[in-house]
C-alpha cells in the first residue's frame, strides 16, 4: 500500500481520505445485519441508480479505475474520488506465477496455505541474501520456517508462538533438525519480551548475526509489535510480515479507540479534524478493510439477487425487535437463498425465532412486529430492499481497498516516523505478493535497515 499519485504529502492524502470516509461512513458504519439504517441514509440518486442498474454494470462498478458508461454525474464523482484515493498498483494483480500445487507432499495443507508459504518463503530468501538468522513471529505449526530451511540449510531459525500445542506439534515435526528452535512466547514489543527474544536468539548464536523478522499471519497488533521489535533489535536488518485480522486490534482503556490505530502523526491529525471520528473509524471500518476484495465480487444475476434478498430479510427480522423488550432474532435454520422466496411477515415468522436476551427463552411474534414489518415494506417492498442491500454490498466492495490502504499506509508512515527519531535510514514498502482471489490479505510489508 502506498501514497496514490496526485498527492504530494502523506498529510494531504490522509486528509482527503478521512474526509471521504467521513462523508460516506454510512456505507460501512452498521453491520450488514442492521443494513436498514444504512439504506435509510443512502442518497436518493444512488438508490435510483442501483435500482435501474444491469447485472453487467453491477459487476463492473467496484472496479473504480475502469470507466463505467451511463453513470449520473454524482455517481461518476463518487467512483472518481475512490479511484484517486486508491493506488493503482494496489489494484493490479500480483506479479509472478499463478497458484499451483506445491511440489512438497503435504496433503494436510490447503492450496491457499501452500501458495502463501511458498510465495513468502521464496520472497524472503530472494530479498534477504545476507541473512543468517530468521525470527518467525507467530510461527504456528512451523510450515514457513521449514520452507525457508528447504531454501537454505544455512539459516538458523527461531520460531515464536503463543499456543503451547502448536509449539509441541512443530517440535515433533523437526526432532532431527538443529537449525530450528521453537519457543512459546506471547509476543509484544515491551522491553521484557524483547529481552526474552534476545535470549532465545543468543542460544542459537544470533546475538550479532544479520537477522530477519518474518511473519506469515501477523494478526491484529502483532504487525505493530513486529515493526517495533525490528527497530529495537540491532542485529535485525530485514522485516517481512503479512498483516491481517485488522478487526481484532486491541481497544484502549477508554474502550472507544484502538491502541494501534491510528499510528502516524499525519493520520491522527487528519482524524482529529473531523467530527466524531470514533463513529467512522471503528471496528466496522477495520472489518471492511479486511473483507474479501472486489476480485470475487462478480456473479450472475441470480446470485446477486439471492444474496441481497437474504441480507435484507435478515436485517428486517432484526429491525422488528424492540430493544426495550431485550429480544433478539435467531435463525431457526439456515435462511433459504431462493431469490423467488416471497418477502412476507409469514416468511419472517417461519425463518426467525424471537428470544429473550435476558433469559434466552423463545418469544412469540406479536401484532406490533407485523405493523413494523408493514411500515418497512411500504418503503422497501417489491424487491427494492433486496436490490439496495446488494447495492450496499457493492459500495462496500468499492471502498474496501481504500480502507485497507489507509490502515496499512498509516503503519508504513509510523515506521518511518520512528526510524527518523532514532536516526535510522530505512527502505520500506508494501508489495502485493499473493493472488488475492485465494488470499485476500496479500500485501507484504518489507523494511530494510540501510
Amino acid at each position: 500500500m502506498s501514497l496514490p499519485r496526485g498527492f504530494a504529502t502523506d498529510a494531504a492524502y490522509f486528509g482527503a481520505a478521512v474526509d471521504f470516509l467521513h462523508r460516506y461512513a454510512w456505507i460501512y458504519r452498521e453491520s450488514n445485519t442492521s443494513c436498514l439504517k444504512s439504506l435509510d441514509e443512502m442518497p436518493g440518486y444512488m438508490k435510483q441508480y442501483f435500482l435501474e442498474l444491469s447485472n453487467e454494470q453491477l459487476n463492473r462498478f467496484p472496479f473504480v479505475h475502469e470507466a463505467l458508461e451511463d453513470c449520473p454525474e454524482e455517481v461518476l464523482r463518487f467512483r472518481q474520488e475512490i479511484a484517486n484515493l486508491t493506488p493503482t498498483e494496489a489494484a493490479a494483480p500480483a506479479a509472478g506465477e499463478s497458484p499451483r500445487k506445491s511440489k512438497r507432499n503435504n496433503c494436510k495443507m490447503s492450496i491457499k496455505k501452500l501458495h502463501e508459504i511458498d510465495k513468502l518463503a521464496s520472497h524472503i530468501h530472494e530479498h534477504c541474501p545476507d541473512t543468517e538468522g530468521i525470527i518467525d513471529l507467530g510461527s504456528g505449526l512451523g510450515y514457513l520456517s521449514e520452507a525457508l530451511l528447504q531454501l537454505s540449510d544455512n539459516y538458523q531459525i527461531l520460531g515464536l508462538e503463543a499456543e503451547e500445542q502448536r509449539i509441541q506439534t512443530a517440535r515433533e515435526r523437526t526432532t532431527n533438525c538443529n537449525s530450528i528452535s521453537y519457543e512459546q512466547l506471547l509476543i509484544t514489543a515491551d522491553a521484557s519480551c524483547c529481552a526474552r527474544i534476545q535470549e532465545h536468539a543468543a542460544a542459537l548464536g544470533l546475538e550479532r548475526a544479520p537477522t530477519a523478522i518474518v511473519g506469515l499471519h501477523a494478526c491484529a497488533d502483532l504487525s505493530i509489535s513486529a515493526m517495533l521489535l525490528f527497530l529495537r533489535m540491532p542485529q535485525v536488518r530485514c522485516l517481512h510480515i503479512m498483516p491481517c485480522c485488522y478487526h481484532k486490534l486491541a481497544l484502549s482503556e477508554d474502550g472507544e479507540s484502538f491502541v494501534n490505530f491510528p499510528l502516524s502523526r499525519a493520520l491522527r491529525e487528519a482524524m482529529s479534524a473531523v467530527a466524531a471520528p470514533a463513529r467512522c473509524f471503528h471496528r466496522p471500518f477495520l472489518r471492511l478493510a479486511c473483507q474479501q476484495t472486489k476480485s470475487r465480487w462478480q456473479s450472475d444475476a441470480r446470485t446477486h439477487v439471492a444474496h441481497g434478498s437474504q441480507m435484507f430479510q435478515r436485517a428486517v427480522a432484526a429491525a422488528l425487535c424492540d430493544e426495550q423488550e431485550s429480544s433478539r432474532v435467531r435463525r431457526q435454520g439456515r435462511p433459504a437463498t431462493d431469490c423467488q422466496d416471497p418477502h412476507t411477515f409469514a416468511s419472517i415468522q417461519q425463518k426467525y425465532q424471537l428470544h429473550s436476551r435476558e433469559t434466552g427463552l423463545g418469544l412469540d411474534w406479536r401484532p406490533v412486529h407485523e405493523r413494523r414489518f408493514d411500515a418497512i415494506n411500504q418503503v422497501y417492498g417489491n424487491g427494492c430492499g433486496a436490490r439496495l442491500s446488494e447495492a450496499l454490498t457493492c459500495l462496500q466492495a468499492s471502498i474496501q481497498l481504500l480502507c485497507e490502504n489507509v490502515l496499512l499506509y498509516d503503519r508504513l508512515c509510523y515506521l518511518q516516523e520512528l526510524a527518523a527519531v532514532q536516526q535510522l535510514e530505512l527502505a520500506v514498502r508494501y508489495e502485493k505478493l499473493f493472488d488475492e482471489k485465494l488470499s485476500p490479505r496479500c500485501h507484504v510489508l518489507i523494511a530494510q535497515k540501510l
